[in-house]
């Protein structure tokens, strides 16, 4: 195992430490892992914030230290040799040897303070988290929260987050090895701008009505197909519910939002006839070496409460 890019240490049966040294810097070893993922040097320096110069000088000091090349260098970027995706397996053990270790140590911690890493969609950061935080920040002062909006799930066991919120199609399963807790079952329905229905016969083939997209390149999704106009097809993307939303009051298509969201935009109405769908859910992600961390467990348990608390206007009853 390589540790501070210089030596390797392994207990004896006599019970003395032997240092074994290495000639490979723990340093050139993340720099490679970090092009291998990112498949370029030049996505490598901005993510790192370093020269395009030192990642190459990086790499080219593991190459040599090792005596093999790792990678081919191509117009289109960086791809692993044989060698290279040797040492790449090599490499995400020692790193994940360690995110495991760092883990663990972490989850001795029973103090109510540090920081707190989470992830969730914008809709659920927007319209749930945001008024409510004060609540638990006044109570836990000395805690520190990053919110970063996003609808992956990033690596919580690369420590991107600590906790992650999601939103999963009905009746899928979070991805191991995280432990999760279904936080809410969320409706939502088919929504157009007040004046979007004018002078538009939505059943008519050659309709100029559209779907808004989330992101999808086919053009009649399983959702589509589902709702009450198949024949439409969409047109235009917009991956955040925020996004969506400005695109449906601009009038630009029909849009499937969470009822809880969009029943409070102004100048919007849900699609006559259409009834509200159960189609998701929220579940709460962890991993399980940090359930003994009291920080986490205590954010966890007021997101649990909070959307205990807004469990009827997920499920589409309350409209305003």
């Amino acid at each position: 195992m390589i540790l501070n890019g210089h030596s390797a240490f392994r207990y004896s049966k006599k019970e003395t430490f032997v240092v074994h040294k290495s000639s490979i810097d723990w340093q050139d070893v993340q720099f490679f892992v970090h092009v291998a993922r990112a498949g370029s040097a030049r996505a490598t320096a901005e993510a790192l914030g370093v020269s395009h110069t030192t990642v190459k000088r990086r790499i080219d000091n593991l190459e040599k230290q090792l005596g093999t090349r790792l990678f081919e260098r191509k117009v289109t970027g960086f791809k692993l040799t044989n060698e290279g995706k040797t040492m790449m397996s090599h490499a995400t053990q020692a790193e994940d040897a360690i995110l495991s270790a760092e883990r663990q140590l972490q989850g001795k911690d029973h103090e109510l303070s540090g920081e707190i890493h989470l992830t969730l969609p914008d809709v659920l950061a927007h319209e749930l988290l945001m008024p409510h935080l004060h609540q638990f920040t006044e109570q836990y002062p000395a805690i520190d929260i990053e919110v970063l909006i996003s609808s992956q799930v990033l690596n919580i066991s690369s420590r991107e987050s600590d906790i992650a919120v999601r939103i999963l199609g009905f009746g899928k399963q979070p991805p191991e090895p995280l432990i999760g807790r279904k936080l809410a079952t969320i409706s939502s329905c088919f929504y157009v701008s007040e004046n979007y229905l004018e002078n538009r016969d939505l059943e008519a083939k050659d309709t100029d009505a559209c779907f808004l997209g989330w992101g999808e390149t086919d053009t009649n999704p399983e959702w589509i197909k589902i709702s009450p106009y198949p024949n439409i097809k969409r047109r235009y993307n917009f991956n955040t519910a925020a996004l969506q939303a400005q695109a449906l009051k601009a009038g630009l298509g029909i849009a499937m939002l969470p009822c809880f969201f969009a029943d409070k935009l102004e100048g919007v109405m849900r699609l006559p006839d259409c009834e509200p769908m159960l189609n998701h859910e929220v579940w709460l992600l962890s991993h399980p070496d940090h359930r003994d961390v009291t920080r986490l467990r205590r954010f966890r348990e007021f997101l649990v409460d909070l959307f205990e608390s807004k469990k009827k206007a997920l499920l589409g009853q309350q409209q305003s």
